[in-house]
């Protein structure tokens, strides 16, 4: 069974790929992507038996990434960083998810499923079952988002993270009682939180509810609920001042 892994941690990748070596060796990975839209030329010209496919990544998401796809491959998994509560709800769709990290005998056993469908394609019968499924996965994460740790994930709630903040390609998430580093750009936490968060400054992404005052100056500037002064760019000030006031 030939497989393609799409995920934009390389680490995660790397990962998968030595369980799939250590516990389930007739699936061989014969390509291993980062960048969800690299991904889709290569799944269309190799077909792969099997897909494993992030949910969450910059540009892209997973369910983009397959309704793009759905023509060249058999059967997929998604991976996620997210609930087990949820996965059990999604798998009523017939699709597999593993939580990230992936747990050798959960692998184990979303691999046995796949062998059990009579049809390769059953998976992927229609546009209407995969939509569905977004729209499931949608509700359950809407006020989560998933910050990646030394030890694995975490999920935190839209309402206690204050700001974030872009270094280099780190970003620092500010939540009311902790601090968290994580190896992503900013731009990547602006495409998930797309209500009730704007962006202020190029290295700056903060939460409406917990903006306490506006500054007026040359771009001005924000004070937190956490009391930090963020700037806010001339770029940016318009469209911070209609959201806060109104203005067009």
């Amino acid at each position: 069974m030939k497989a393609i892994l799409v995920d934009d941690e390389p680490r995660s990748n790397e990962n998968l790929r030595i369980l799939l070596e250590d516990h389930c060796p007739k699936v061989k990975v014969i390509a291993e992507c980062t960048d969800p839209r690299e991904s889709i030329q290569k799944i269309n010209a190799l077909k792969p038996d099997l897909l494993f496919l992030d949910v969450e990544m910059p540009h892209m998401n997973g369910f983009a990434v397959l309704n793009e796809v759905r023509s060249s491959i058999r059967n997929v998994i998604f991976t996620t960083a997210h609930g087990k509560y949820a996965i059990q709800a999604l798998r009523e769709h017939a699709l597999d998810f593993l939580l990230k990290p992936v747990d050798p005998e959960e692998l184990v056993r979303a691999i046995d499923r796949i062998k059990e469908f009579t049809s390769p394609d059953l998976l992927l019968q229609s546009l209407e079952r995969i939509e569905k499924l977004e729209q499931q996965f949608r509700k359950h994460h809407s006020n989560h988002v998933a910050i990646q740790t030394a030890e694995g994930y975490i999920l935190v709630n839209h309402e206690e993270i204050i700001r974030m903040e872009a270094e280099s390609n780190y970003t620092h998430v500010f939540c009311q009682k902790k601090k968290y580093t994580v190896a992503k750009l900013l731009g990547y936490y602006e495409e998930q939180l797309t209500s009730g968060f704007i962006r202020v400054h190029s290295s700056h992404l903060v939460n409406l509810q917990h903006i306490k005052t506006y500054q007026r100056g040359d771009g001005g500037y924000v004070v937190m609920s956490d009391g930090v002064a963020v700037e806010v760019s001339r770029s940016r000030k318009k469209e911070l001042m209609r959201v806060l006031l109104g203005e067009e």
